[in-house]
């Protein structure tokens, strides 16, 4: 009787891929192997399905979100902030949008990114009186996600304090 070898099968695995690891992932995909009994490649195969399926899932989360923000006119984030008094330490809550000076976009690839400047130059504490100054940017991207924010508070010296 001759040697049968593998049974043929529909999805041939005819690609291939050489990955260089490191010790340290040679050790996770070891002890992957070890503790599951499966193969290295089916752990690689494993691996790649379930990266795709995340991938999609967030592509499908971020496209409903687009669509969520399209239907609802959201306009974007929120420029509210609490803003701590340089002088007496309240907190003072500022939508800094009232004192937005520009709006830039540039396009990225997953969409515009937003760059909100501000510049608020004799905001009075509500809790002392005394004036100070707000400026800096917001930044989201994609659009409707908060990316980062530099904001810059200085305290203005009244004339009383000033003599």
């Amino acid at each position: 009787m001759a040697g049968r070898g593998r049974p043929s099968v529909e999805d041939k695995r005819d690609n291939q891929y050489r990955v260089r690891l490191n010790d340290e992932e040679e050790k996770m995909l070891t002890y992957c192997s070890l503790t599951t009994g499966k193969p290295k490649s089916q752990i690689f195969r494993k691996a790649l399905e379930e990266y795709y399926n995340i991938v999609q899932l967030n592509e499908l989360n971020r496209q409903r979100a687009l669509e969520d923000m399209d239907m609802m006119d959201l306009g974007g984030i929120s420029l509210k902030r609490v803003i701590d008094c340089p002088h007496c330490g309240h907190s003072n809550m500022i939508d800094l949008e009232d004192y937005e000076t520009s709006s830039s976009s540039t396009e990225r690839p997953m969409g515009p990114d937003v760059l909100h400047e501000f510049d608020c130059d004799d905001y009075e504490c509500a809790g002392c009186g005394k004036p100070f100054r707000i400026t800096g940017y917001i930044s989201e991207y994609p659009l409707g996600a908060y990316e980062h924010e530099e904001i810059n508070v200085e305290a203005i010296q009244t004339e009383e304090e000033l003599m």
